[in-house]
């Protein structure tokens, strides 16, 4: 033993160029695959913590129906779970006027698990007293004070404390509400009592609350899962794999997009999948280096193998000398690595969080102040400790298999071929090419670069591979791009810095046309797009509609029931009519000019034209989207005709929504189809909701829609502000100007735009970085490649040099082999990276749902990593070649 890790230490020593790039190669390797793999833990710790933020912290919530408190004390902890946390809600009543308004008396725990911390004052200890939150006060116009009167439901209570928000993204049991809090004798004898649980996290939390129910003899189905931190706490139940790669590969409606979301619970098995990419690329990497430092020693181990020595001795001083530069080279890069994450994350650790954590805060017509919003907290950077280890056992494994694969090499070579450490399988070459004239350089090349036919294969590999994986992550990151910026502004309703809508479902409510005219006479604003609104219905009839499982009320699923709230107002937003006919509810939308314009960015087919739209009086339609971001679950093409039922007035009776009503309620337009898209851009949710996808909209311009459809007022007014304006200012006077309109909000949207743009530049930096520390560690190892190659073959340069070849010669011989390996590996990249495109193109089209994915990366990037590989070999020869023309031609001849 003591002789294997002398000579692994001496061939260390000896052999310091290859010892140091292969350490090199490690150490980036470690620093790559540890650090990325820190900064995903970071951002599911940071994302789990504003989680309980937004969404409360608690893990599922059931009705109160149990005999006793006391009795469930005692069950806190069971066969199987641990309650760590428990709080109980009692709604005392609810009312609808002047908003949706809950009387609520809760305990510590759900105040705890909720966040709602008192700010001022104290929680109600008498009947007539109760608590609420800064932004309740400002939508009721009660003055921040305790003490101060609050008249609802014709009582008057005195205001005993002040509390912080609730949380944003909490599960609403009766639609959107405010909360008011009550003292716990207050009874109206209308009491709904909730019971919130958060299990122990150590364990898996679905396993707890099965074992919890059984105990307390609750089916589990009774349970309210709060989806915002499942994902992260094993809250859901655990997908049956083989079930459902069954399913996705049963149904084509599924496919492969549905086996993948199933999979990939808050995106863990997109990080694991790109984490094993990496160490794929590292294991690629590392071997190549470490064969060619082999090679250069083989005629070293055929003679102590001559002399005696076992193929596992030989083994055992490859593994140690690989171990030895693993056991440097691996701490280093993952310190190095996790230091580099750690100011990473310090400077933008938001990327690393999902973007739906961004919250969505405003102020109403009757809350003057601006709501400043900020990227999530990154919180606390988190060395992953599983990635530490998993890493160096997964990088211990690939140095056995190298080992072993350079020691089942060995065996398949002569002593000979050892000797000479020529490892090309030679046939008889008879042919004279002195008969006719030829160049001598080059086919000396030609001769040179194929005589070792599988070394010339792998090498072309080697130059490709770091080069595909560099423009297989630009690929990604252009189109993340793209497709941030059209989501911004669809998805995300972020299209402009102020927004002002009536957050009312009845139609008699809405903008008054005098309120745009104040708004144009306002100072600092930019840009002003009223939006005009109607709900309507599309007859779809024979068979025009395909997807007719896209909504619960056509599905034939049993176990998918209805928004009852919808069922109840608009009948559901599909209807069956016919054996093979439907109706859709749709959304009709007003827009200007410069609206239209801008769906553009979204257009599947035809074309937009305002002009051509007044004239011919034809439409634009937004049609549905599936979970594989396909779009044809309607046949509908520009130039069709669609026919539109909408009211004749906005005063008829609210059944009159539900289109089952008289005759004489409405009335109907045919109407050309001019152009499809993917996305609207204002949204009004509401109705029937419009998530973007999920929804038919109609949209015309303004004009249309009062000549259609008599619609004068409006529903939404987006607002842009100029560049030097303060929008903390301007909303405040669109909200006096709004506050006499019923139930208008404005919302400012300017710092959460800011903020947004600040996300957008840093994510698409980090992935730029990555993707350029990737052809980093690719040149590096096309260097080390290249130069092997020359330095390799100084026994047939000498002879060449001894039979009279030019210096000169010499160079344009080494500058041809170069761009020929430039050229070659250009042709594998192009072929290599059409494939991954393909597969790229796949996952960001029908997985990701990117809107409108390029299908192929922009010629810059392509043509310069093409060129840079050409240059590359070129002057790595030529550097090596150097080398060469300072020895001696007779050392150069016995080497």
């Amino acid at each position: 033993m003591k002789n294997i890790i002398r000579l692994a230490i001496a061939y260390i020593r000896y052999y310091k160029k290859q010892a140091a790039a292969l350490l090199m190669g490690v150490v980036l390797s470690a620093a790559l695959f540890t650090g990325i793999g820190s900064l995903f833990q970071s951002g599911r710790m940071a994302a789990l913590e504003n989680a309980r933020l937004e969404y409360g912290d608690w893990h599922y919530n059931t009705r109160g129906d149990f005999s006793s408190e006391e009795e469930f004390i005692k069950k806190l902890q069971g066969k199987g779970y641990e309650v760590e946390k428990y709080g109980l809600e009692t709604v005392r009543k609810a009312i609808e006027e002047p908003y949706n308004i809950q009387f609520v008396y809760a305990d510590k725990g759900y105040l705890d698990m909720m966040g709602r911390k008192l700010k001022k004052g104290k929680y109600p200890e008498k009947e007539n007293e109760i608590a609420m939150d800064s932004y309740t006060l400002k939508n009721l116009g009660v003055e921040e004070k305790t003490g101060e009167q609050v008249a609802l439901d014709g009582e008057i209570f005195t205001l005993s404390g002040i509390l912080t928000e609730m949380p944003e993204k909490l599960p609403k049991q009766q639609g959107d509400f405010m909360q008011v809090f009550v003292n716990s004798t207050l009874d109206y004898g209308k009491n709904g009592t909730f019971l919130y649980l958060k299990f122990a996290e150590n364990g898996n939390v679905y396993k707890q609350v099965t074992a919890f129910a059984n105990n307390f003899g609750i089916k589990v189905r009774n349970f309210t899962r709060n989806n915002g931190l499942s994902s992260y706490v094993g809250a859901e139940a655990p997908a049956d794999i083989l079930e459902t790669i069954k399913t996705g590969l049963k149904y084509k409606e599924a496919g492969f997009p549905y086996i993948w979301e199933q999979l990939n619970g808050n995106g863990a098995l997109t990080d694991k999948v790109i984490l094993v990419a990496l160490a794929l690329f590292s294991a690629f990497v590392i071997y190549s280096l470490f064969q060619i430092s082999v090679s250069k020693r083989m005629s070293q181990y055929s003679v102590m193998q001559t002399l005696g020595m076992s193929d596992k001795i030989t083994f055992g001083i490859l593994l140690t000398e690989m171990c030895m530069i693993f056991i440097v080279g691996y701490p280093i890069g993952a310190i190095c690595g996790n230091l580099l994450a750690a100011f990473t994350y310090g400077k933008t650790g938001q990327i690393f969080i999902p973007q739906n954590q961004i919250n969505h805060i405003g102020i109403d017509s009757k809350n003057l102040e601006n709501a400043a919003i900020n990227l999530p907290d990154a919180g606390k950077f988190h060395i992953n400790q599983n990635i530490l280890i998993d890493g160096a056992v997964f990088l211990f494994a690939v140095l056995l298999v190298i080992c072993w694969m350079m020691i089942r090499r060995m065996k398949k070579m002569t002593i000979r071929q050892m000797l000479v450490k020529d490892t090309a399988k030679h046939s008889k070459d008879r042919k004279i090419y002195s008969i006719r004239h030829g160049n001598m350089i080059g086919i000396l090349t030609k001769k040179f670069m194929y005589a070792r036919k599988s070394t010339f294969v792998g090498i072309l590999l080697s130059l490709s591979m770091g080069s595909v994986i560099f423009l297989g992550a630009a690929y990604v990151t252009e189109n993340t791009k793209v497709n941030n910026e059209l989501t911004f502004k669809a998805d995300d309703g972020l299209a402009s810095d102020i927004q002002i809508y009536e957050a009312s479902d009845k139609l008699t409510d809405f903008i008054p046309e005098n309120l745009i005219k104040e708004l144009n006479n306002t100072t600092g604003l930019k840009a002003i797009h009223p939006v005009r609104y109607l709900l309507g219905e599309v007859p779809l009839n024979d068979g025009k509609f395909i997807w007719t499982d896209f909504f619960a009320e056509t599905a034939n699923d049993e176990t998918w029931k209805p928004d009852e709230e919808l069922m109840k107002k608009y009948n559901g937003v599909a209807a069956k009519t016919g054996d093979d006919d439907y109706a859709l509810k749709v959304n009709i939308y007003g827009y200007d000019d410069e609206m239209l314009k801008e769906l553009d960015n979204y257009l599947l087919e035809g074309v937009v034209n305002p002009e051509r739209m007044r004239k011919e009086n034809s439409v634009i339609v937004k049609t549905l989207m599936d979970g594989q971001g396909n779009y044809d679950g309607i046949k509908i093409a520009p130039g069709d005709f669609l026919q539109i039922k909408t009211i004749k007035d906005i005063s008829v009776d609210p059944e009159a929504l539900r289109f089952l009503g008289e005759d004489d309620w409405y009335q109907e337009k045919e109407l050309k189809v001019a152009a499809l898209t993917s996305r609207p851009l204002a949204k009004v949710d509401t109705y029937i909701g419009d998530s973007g996808k999920d929804c038919v909209d109609i949209i015309m311009t303004n004009e249309q829609m009062k000549e259609n459809f008599g619609v004068s007022g409006y529903q939404t007014v987006s607002i842009s502000v100029e560049e030097s304006a303060d929008a903390e200012k301007i909303s405040a006077e669109l909200g006096k100007l709004a506050a006499g309109v019923p139930k208008c909000i404005v919302k400012d949207y300017s710092q959460q735009i800011k903020a947004q743009n600040l996300y957008l530049m840093q994510k698409m930096l980090f992935f730029y970085g990555i993707a350029a520390v990737l052809f980093g560690i690719s040149i590096l190892h096309i260097m080390n490649s290249m130069q092997y190659l020359v330095t390799s073959r100084k026994h047939e340069f000498g002879i060449m040099r001894a039979m009279g070849i030019t210096d000169i010669g010499f160079c344009k011989m080494l500058i041809k082999e170069g761009l020929r390996y430039g050229l070659y590996s250009g042709l594998v990249l192009t072929i290599l990276y059409m494939i991954v495109q393909k597969v790229l193109y796949y996952f960001m089209a029908h997985v990701y749902l990117y809107l409108h994915p390029s299908g192929f990366i922009s010629w810059l990037p392509f043509v310069s990593v093409l060129t840079l590989n050409i240059v590359i070999c070129i002057l790595v020869v030529l550097v090596s070649g150097r080398t060469v023309l300072k020895e001696e031609i007779i050392d150069e001849i016995r080497e």
